[in-house]
This record gives C-alpha cells, structure tokens and sequence, in this order.
C-alpha cells in the first residue's frame, strides 16, 4: 500500500506539519515533540534551555534557533543532533502516553536495519518497512519510528529523516498528557499555520 491509500503526502503548500499525519487522524490536536540534543559530553540539552516555549510558534527552525542564541550560547553550535535515537526520559514519557495502544509503525528502508520480510510501504516516495508489533517504535537508544499510526483513530505521528522532532496528532487525553509532562518540550501545532522545518540531523 503506498501513500495515496494512506493519505500521508505532500499538501503542495510546502512541508506542512499535518502532511506528516494520516488524514484519518487530522481532525485530532497536534503538538510537535522536540528531540533533546547532545553536548561534547554526551550530556542532553533540551531546545527549552534557548527558547521561551510558550510564545514560540510550533514551526521553529533549529538553525534558526541557534543563530539566535549563539552570541549568548556559543556551545550552541556545538551540539550534537540526536537523529531520532531516544534518550529514556523520551522514551518512557512517550511510551506511558501511548500505553497499550497498538500501533502500525514504519521505518525508512535507508537506515538499513528493516527486516527482510517486513511489509513495505512507500511514504514520501521512499520506501518504508513495517516494524515488528510491540514497543519497538518506542525504545530507549533505538531511532523511533518515522511514522505510526493507530485503527482507532487516537494516535498518529510521523516525522522527517534523522528526525529532530516529531508531529504528533492524538486524542484530547493523550494530546494533554504529552503538553502536561514536564519530561518533553512540545509546542501545539496550528494545523493551518505551522510547518515542520528540515532536521537538524539530516
């Protein structure tokens, strides 16, 4: 099945955000989750320790962002993307938000770690691997899966290449869950508005 079946393609007004959701789940609130960075020291630096989350807009730009700061933050330049690798506190905070929901998640093929006998689809006219059920989207120094998606209708997210963030649209429960936690940095996304810049990873 490719992307005209699952409705995940390009709206044609550049890289909107909602682009990146099935459009069975983009009725649903959306947020954006932003991936820590590393320093020289592999500590985590989170992009709320450079920008006020509260008055920036979903479609902040990492680039951007650094040249910002940089004056005040050299070390800025310095840091190191994750590329889609989760660190725990992601990880759990994003696996108690899901719970048991069960997902259909896909991997890029260009990673070269997908199973042979993995179920393909294409995405954004690369091709993408089913990943096998469970928790394998979510795991702990694993790179989380660029797209998942629920039957139900409660959960979707997907991202870019080496992602540094993800576009997460969910139901009203797990969209307050992800705002509320303090282990995350998440803007809301204005699905009419915001776009989802190039990673800082790729």
């Amino acid at each position: 099945m490719d992307e005209l079946a699952i409705r995940i393609m390009p709206s044609g007004h550049g890289w909107s955000a909602r682009d990146f959701i099935p459009e069975s789940h983009r009725s649903l609130p959306m947020l954006r989750v932003f991936l820590p960075l590393e320093d020289e020291r592999g500590v985590l630096v989170r992009w709320s320790t450079f920008s006020e989350f509260g008055r920036a807009s979903a479609s902040v730009d990492w680039f951007e962002l650094a040249d910002r700061v940089a004056d005040e933050h050299p070390m800025v330049r310095d840091l190191l993307p994750c590329q889609g690798v989760l660190d725990d506190a992601t990880a759990n905070a994003l696996r108690d938000a899901v719970g048991d929901i069960d997902l259909h998640s896909f991997q890029w093929d260009g990673y070269g770690d997908a199973p042979q006998d993995a179920a393909r689809r294409r995405i954004f006219g690369d091709d993408y691997s089913e990943l096998p059920p469970g928790n394998s989207a979510l795991q702990a120094g694993a790179r989380v899966a660029a797209f998942a998606w629920d039957d139900g209708g409660r959960l979707a997210w997907g991202s870019r290449l080496y992602p540094d963030s993800l576009v997460v649209a969910a139901e009203p429960a797990i969209y307050r869950q992800l705002v509320d936690d303090q282990r995350l940095d998440t803007i809301s996304i204005i699905a009419e508005r915001d776009t989802l810049p190039p990673s800082s990873g790729d």
